[in-house]
């Protein structure tokens, strides 16, 4: 959701959708509300605790009180004749606690009510009128605006005297009021430096994404090396930056894959063209013989099929790069395609006195494209039949390895092999490593057959290798395919 902008020429200039400013701003609101909540809580806090000090402290004083009054109290004779020591006590305890508004009160219960002796001049009148719990020895109580605290005072001769201590509320309110007027000047200097902390830390935290961008809009596509620089932090932004660096670096194979793609394709077809061109322009150079021109055509045409296999294979790769991550739901038996495959090439191999051999074992059942494994295995035979010589021998076989869950396709030959430093490229596309092959319609490929079924096969979620011990001593494909999970319904 967009930011709202404010019409003032002050706020317009601040950039407010940037990333820095939000920061200041979640960073500020977070620390001013904090800090509320702390000033709230300090304030409950400290009035709570000074209420249930002075309940305390009114306790404490009440029982000294009570204690004090005791010895003035006669053993013997009226209560008359002590009455004017116990008022000038309670006067002198009322005088030396006047700053805190304490006020005191005298109090007589005996048959005719309750009645005060004495009460100093502050004390309410809502407090003077209280009743006596003579059930009660010591009390603390919160009454009309007031906290109090009452004794009975020990006596003799049926006397029921009792002695109560008490101030008003608004002593510890304007203390907590107090309290909060000090701590609200360094709340407001806190939020007046809160924004300015909040925005330097958004900055430093910032300056990394800053140089990210900064190093980012230099990238072009003409300079596919550069790269994010990493502080070694190994923190989110470093993290980041190496996400980015290996996007790029596989961004880059990309491209140079793509390029080279391009250029062996560009270089294929410049060869059949070339040969075509050529051809022709000798046929039309000189009147020649109806053999010649029927020779020169069926070379022509020889070009035209190597060009028309060159291009559907262009497709099928294409088709299967576009179709990467796609989700198979048909299920598909490996040895029967392996089967159909060696039935079709049988003839030509026939032909060539080769020996080619069909072995299953198990049931290879997986989930993918038929067309596309048919394809795959098509094309390792047609591999096999192009590189083996006359009289050799191609041995395909499909097994299942049930612990592992995969489905096994092999295909060996005996043909001419591949040299050691070759076995790391002959997946990649265009790559032949017998520059000197002949053109010859069984011998002549364009390249792309093994490229193709690495990626039909990595398509499929399976892998595929060639291993060869050496030159004219044969070859051996692996496939491996993922084998068709069976959900099995409960009984």
């Amino acid at each position: 959701m967009p930011w709202p902008s404010i019409d003032v020429p002050f706020f317009r200039r601040i950039p407010w959708g940037s990333l820095r400013v939000r920061l200041t701003l979640l960073n500020s609101a977070a620390v001013l509300l904090a800090m509320l909540i702390l000033l709230f809580a300090v304030r409950v806090g400290v009035r709570s605790a000074l209420f249930n000090e002075t309940e305390q402290t009114l306790l404490g004083e009440v029982r000294e009180m009570a204690m004090s009054l005791e010895e003035y109290y006669p053993k013997s004779g009226s209560f008359v004749a002590s009455r004017d020591l116990l008022v000038a006590e309670l006067r002198r305890k009322a005088e030396s606690h006047r700053d805190r508004s304490w006020f005191l009160q005298l109090i007589e219960n005996n048959q005719d009510g309750t009645n005060t002796v004495w009460a100093s001049d502050n004390c309410p009148e809502e407090i003077l009128t209280e009743p006596i719990d003579e059930a009660v020895t010591e009390k603390v109580k919160r009454a009309a605006k007031h906290r109090w605290a009452r004794r009975f005072i020990d006596t003799i001769g049926g006397q029921k005297l009792y002695v109560r201590i008490g101030m008003p509320d608004a002593v510890i309110e304007k203390d907590v009021d107090n309290l909060t007027w000090f701590l609200l000047p360094i709340g407001i200097g806190f939020t007046l430096l809160t924004p300015l902390a909040g925005y330097w830390l958004a900055l430093r935290a910032t300056q990394p994404i800053a140089g990210i961008l900064k190093t980012a809009g230099k990238l072009k596509p003409t300079k596919l090396g550069d790269r994010l620089l990493t502080r070694g932090t190994n923190d989110e932004l470093d993290q980041l930056s190496a996400t980015i660096n290996r996007l790029l670096d596989q961004v880059a194979r990309h491209v140079e894959r793509q390029q080279q793609f391009v250029a062996d394709a560009a270089h294929e077809l410049r060869g059949p063209l070339a040969a075509m061109q050529n051809t022709l322009e000798v046929a039309t150079a000189n009147n020649r013989s109806l053999d010649s021109y029927q020779g020169t055509i069926e070379e022509a045409l020889g070009e035209t099929r190597h060009l028309t296999k060159l291009t559907n294979d262009l497709l099928l790769l294409a088709e299967v790069g576009n179709s990467l991550g796609s989700v198979f739901n048909e299920a598909c038996d490996l040895g029967d395609v392996a089967r159909q495959t060696a039935a079709m090439f049988g003839g030509t191999a026939e032909e060539r006195s080769i020996e080619l051999t069909i072995h299953t074992s198990g049931e290879a059942i997986v989930r993918g494209d038929e067309r596309q494994l048919r394809q795959v295995i098509s094309n390792l035979v047609d591999n096999a039949l192009r590189f083996t010589p006359d009289g050799g021998r191609i041995d395909l076989s499909v097994e299942s390895d049930r612990a592992a869950h995969e489905a096994i396709v092999t295909v060996a030959d005996s043909g001419r092999g591949v040299e050691p430093e070759h076995l790391e490229r002959v997946f990649d596309r265009f790559f032949q490593a017998d520059v000197a092959r002949d053109r010859s319609d069984i011998k002549r490929g364009g390249g792309l057959g093994l490229s193709i079924c690495r990626s039909i096969i990595e398509r499929h979620g399976g892998r595929i290798s060639l291993d060869s011990p050496g030159v004219g001593r044969g070859a051996t494909v692996r496939v491996i395919v993922p084998l068709r999970l069976v959900r099995r319904t409960p009984l």
